[in-house]
């Protein structure tokens, strides 16, 4: 009795001592698990945003290349932002200032990498609007960080969505709300980074429905996304007919776009029926990008496949895919390749798929790793 006493007592005392070493020893944090079905998106779109840019100067040449613009640029945006609100948090902690001063650093160094190109190849000087407009691609930059600044705040509203979409309604009526900071496009996309962190924080997308589409969804998701597409070869949506373009970059007030992009001779007479149709057009509009963003997540893969780890590094293709099609347009290869008709178009969509593929390779993110995610450290105070 006495010995197993005193051995059940050096038991306690060793387990005592385990336990308080391990509490005494430094937590590891658990590997972040990626979602193969979010990584498999972020690529499905980036390839979308990278066709939109390298068609875009020639996507008045022909009635497809239009129709491809103009679908794309309905959804794809949206749907970047509202992935990027789905892993938003309303809390201000200090892993979420890290990641919106990182936005800010990338932002910087890349319009002074920007200002250093144009300099070199057109003598072009940094003029007033140097950092206030910002350069081509990088007002996504300046609206995610903008979004994360003041996404804490909507947040905590009793309504938040329905404020967004008001506030992204609205903000078409003032002529004043440009492309200073990417102010319209921060309005306008405002709604999808809500929306994103409300379906996450509601678990909107956990049902089976959507985690493991059947058969029929799939059909449903692809029919929908085809008819949207035919849409555009119908008369009243061609080029011809309606700008819609211009509409879909959301840079201008209602009275611009109906100035510079009416519906056929629909022209609104007086500030407020161009208030009123110019709200009720661009309501119409986001929620047509809402149905699309949803049918094409519908339709993404959800396992892993070859393009998964090309979704991690999707800043690498969507800051330097840039700098190559700027480089296209320069030489004149883009227009050339758009002269050849829908021939033309369908070689540049599928130079822009190669294009995201090798711009989404490991080497590249080694090479480009210093422009593309500097250390900025030295900035931050240290805890």
């Amino acid at each position: 009795m006495t010995s197993n006493s005193a051995h059940s007592g050096s038991a306690r005392s060793g387990s005592a001592q385990n336990s308080a070493s391990s509490s005494l020893a430094p937590k590891t944090a658990a590997p972040k698990v990626r979602v193969a079905l979010w990584d498999n998106a972020r690529f499905v779109l980036i390839v979308l945003v990278v066709i939109g840019h390298m068609i875009s100067t020639v996507r008045t040449t022909t009635d497809f290349g239009f129709a491809a613009y103009a679908f794309l640029y309905l959804f794809h945006m949206p749907a970047m932002i509202m992935l990027s609100g789905l892993f938003a948090k309303p809390e201000v902690n200090a892993k979420a200032i890290r990641s919106t001063i990182q936005l800010v650093v990338i932002w910087v160094l890349w319009e002074g990498i920007w200002a250093v190109i144009k300099f070199v190849v057109n003598d072009q000087a940094p003029g007033k609007g140097f950092l206030v407009n910002s350069s081509w691609t990088l007002w996504f930059l300046v609206t995610l960080a903008t979004l994360r600044i003041v996404f804490p705040y909507i947040a905590r509203l009793r309504y938040p969505l329905t404020f967004s979409i008001a506030l992204a309604l609205i903000g078409g009526l003032s002529p004043v709300i440009g492309t200073n900071f990417s102010a319209a496009r921060t309005l306008a996309f405002l709604p999808f980074f809500v929306l994103g962190w409300q379906i996450k924080d509601r678990n909107l997308l956990g049902g089976e429905w959507f985690m493991k589409p059947r058969a029929l969804t799939k059909i449903i998701a692809a029919g929908t996304l085809a008819l949207i597409a035919a849409a555009f070869f119908l008369p009243a949506l061609q080029k011809s007919n309606w700008r819609i373009d211009k509409w879909l970059t959301h840079r201008d007030s209602y009275e611009w776009l109906f100035a510079n992009a009416p519906m056929g001779s629909l022209v609104p007479e007086g500030w407020l029926a161009t208030a009123g149709l110019g709200i009720l057009i661009a309501g119409v509009l986001m929620l047509i990008a809402g149905i699309m963003t949803l049918a094409l997540l519908i339709l993404v893969p959800r396992a892993e496949t070859r393009m998964t780890p090309w979704g991690s590094r999707t800043l690498f293709v969507y800051l330097l895919h840039g700098v190559v099609i700027w480089s296209l347009r320069e030489s004149g290869v883009i227009d050339a390749i758009g002269g050849l008709g829908n021939w033309g178009i369908l070689l540049l969509i599928a130079a822009a798929v190669g294009l995201s593929m090798l711009l989404s390779m490991k080497w590249v993110t080694r090479v480009f790793a210093p422009v593309v995610e500097p250390k900025f450290d030295w900035l931050l105070k240290r805890s």
